[in-house]
Order: structure tokens, then C-alpha cells, then sequence
């Protein structure tokens, strides 16, 4: 399982490279010769020579500490009602654990319980950490059933208050919404 979401993560990192925001020189010229094409999955970028040796970290674009590690705030176990179809379908219970990851790290896991006792598990992996809220990308679990939507997909948790709110770009599923009190 771990080796098939290692592979997951790696090929989602890499058809998403070449949409992803490189750093620019907002002057307009080359790029120094400190950067490399292409970057490690971890953020870092390559010792000069392009060698996978020794990485130093990127700078953070967003908040939430070195590299936009997760905030202490939403660090925890948090539990909520669904729906989807912009609140006319109820979609049982929401139960997220989030822990501290850094870009391209497991964030957590996500496990809905539909009304007549169903579970899909999906694996959200960090994208970024903002001033609002964490986006992040939800893949299905490998081992879950064929009711369950194993495309990868964009979610994002903002904070409502105490709770936690959890939106899914999902059309598939109905784009998911999930407000959460901290159960843990």
C-alpha cells in the first residue's frame, strides 16, 4: 500500500510540474545557475550538477512555519456532517486526522461514512500552507471499494471559528462539504 501511494505521489508530482509557479526573476533575466529544471519531489532543489546529493530547502511561499509546515491549529482529529450538490445531499460523516507534513507529504487521511454504512477512505497529501487555509490533494485509499472515487482531486480546510471547514473540488462526488469540530 505504501509503495503504490509512493508511486501515486510521485507520478501526480510529476504531470503536475509543468503547471506549477516557478520561481521568477522579476527583472526579467535568466535564472542564476543555482536552479536547476527540474526539482525533487520534496521541494528542495538539487545540489549544483543536478545530482540527487546533497538538497537545500526551498523558500516558503506561504505560512504556517519552515517549508508552509502545518499549523499546530489544525493538528488534531476533527469529525462532521457532510453534503454535496451545494448542501441538497447528505453525505454521512466526515472524520478527518491531520498531522504534521511538509509540501508533498501524507497531511493526513479523510474517512467518509455514508448513511447506510459505506466507508471510503482517501490520503490527502499537502500542497500549501496560506494565511486562510491549507489546499491539499485527495487521493482514494487503494484498498477501497469500487463505490469510492480514487481520482485525485483538490481540497481545502479553512478554519470557521473553532471548527474546521473541509471543501472538495470533486464533481464527481458532488464537491463535498464538511464542517468539523475537533473530536481529538
Amino acid at each position: 500500500m505504501a509503495g503504490a501511494l509512493a508511486a501515486v505521489t510521485v507520478g501526480l508530482g510529476a504531470l503536475l510540474q509543468p503547471w506549477a509557479g516557478g520561481e521568477h526573476d522579476s527583472a526579467g533575466s535568466a535564472p542564476s545557475a543555482s536552479h536547476s529544471s527540474s526539482q525533487p519531489a520534496d521541494g528542495g532543489t538539487r545540489a549544483p550538477g543536478g545530482t540527487q546529493g546533497a538538497r537545500t530547502p526551498s523558500p516558503s511561499r506561504s505560512r504556517g512555519g519552515p517549508s508552509g509546515a502545518v499549523p499546530a491549529r489544525y493538528i488534531g482529529t476533527w469529525e462532521g456532517e457532510a453534503t454535496g450538490l451545494g448542501g441538497s445531499l447528505p453525505m454521512g460523516t466526515f472524520r478527518l486526522t491531520v498531522h504534521r507534513a511538509g509540501p508533498g507529504q501524507e497531511l493526513g487521511r479523510l474517512r467518509q461514512t455514508d448513511q447506510l454504512g459505506g466507508v471510503c477512505t482517501d490520503i490527502l497529501t499537502l500542497d500549501k500552507v496560506t494565511d486562510t487555509g491549507i489546499e491539499a490533494t485527495s487521493t482514494g485509499a487503494p484498498d477501497n471499494h469500487a463505490g469510492c472515487n480514487p481520482t485525485p482531486h483538490p481540497v481545502r480546510l479553512t478554519p470557521v471559528g473553532d471548527d474546521l471547514k473541509y471543501t472538495s473540488d470533486s464533481s464527481a462526488e458532488g464537491n463535498p462539504v464538511a464542517r468539523m469540530s475537533k473530536a481529538s
